[in-house]
């Protein structure tokens, strides 16, 4: 049993008389996220990017979102995750390490989504962020608080919002700003995947990603309507040309580039 499920009852009986199944109650674990001046969009970026990772085939945990007064809440499923990788290096390096190599669909798949909605927050390794293997192997992908608008950094000149995605929409590069090594670009290697993953985000319906934007609360300050609708409209476009902006970028990954 799931260590993030606090409690099961059992219900007895059935009230429609087994006609849907039996029932449990679970209890689940989930970490809630809020706004604040630093992180101003994080409430939209967890729900829009959980929503399209999962339609996209990832494993990327449920998020719903809840207002406790009048401030809006994402909350995020608890993960269980496998010890071995979870752990300080090396051992934990060494077994993402040997995901990676062994997986390179899933990998790419994470990049590529990752490169979509303008992602800068995860790494495979020596030191893994945010990313989890959990007890049936599968590669499970949290906390995209920092996609899409972003959040603000001005003492390096990032503005969050509308400019934030006008940047990343002009040039991938601008996705990477923290001026660190994140282990995590050169494991895009094989461009066959990308073209794969690009082409399954390019079949995308308009009306998902408007449904997937339009699941932000409304109850939220940021963002306004104008952002949202930016936000849509930069999805539907960036669907159409990411893989030929990948291919323009090769410099970016040194596995591509070598290719």
């Amino acid at each position: 049993m799931s260590k993030h499920i606090r409690e099961i009852r059992e219900h007895p009986g059935d009230p429609i008389g087994g006609g849907s199944g039996e029932k449990t109650h679970f209890t689940v674990e989930y970490l809630g996220k809020r706004n604040n001046a630093e992180f101003p969009y994080t409430v939209a970026n967890e729900v829009v990017a959980t929503q399209i990772g999962i339609s996209l085939g990832l494993s990327v945990p449920t998020v719903i979102t809840h207002d406790i007064g009048t401030e809006p809440i994402a909350l995020i499923q608890m993960l269980d995750r496998d010890a071995t990788i979870q752990g300080q290096p090396p051992a934990a390096a060494k077994a993402l390490e040997a995901f990676v190599s062994e997986h390179p669909d899933e990998v790419h798949g994470a990049i590529v989504f990752d490169l979509f909605i303008a992602n800068n927050d995860r790494a495979f390794g020596p030191l893994r962020r945010n990313v989890a293997i959990d007890g049936h192997g599968q590669l499970q992908l949290y906390d995209h608080g920092n996609s899409c608008f972003y959040r603000p950094r001005p003492d390096v000149g990032i503005q969050a919002g509308i400019p934030r995605l006008d940047a990343v929409e002009k040039d991938i590069a601008a996705i990477f700003d923290k001026g660190r090594e994140n282990h995590y670009l050169e494991f895009l290697t094989d461009i066959s995947l990308v073209k794969k993953w690009c082409g399954r985000i390019k079949q995308l319906p308009e009306f998902l990603i408007e449904a997937a934007v339009d699941r932000i609360p409304r109850s939220t300050v940021l963002p306004n309507n104008g952002e949202r609708t930016r936000l849509a409209e930069f999805l539907k476009t960036r669907r159409l040309y990411l893989y030929d902006r990948i291919v323009e970028s090769r410099g970016l990954f040194p596995g591509l580039a070598k290719g």
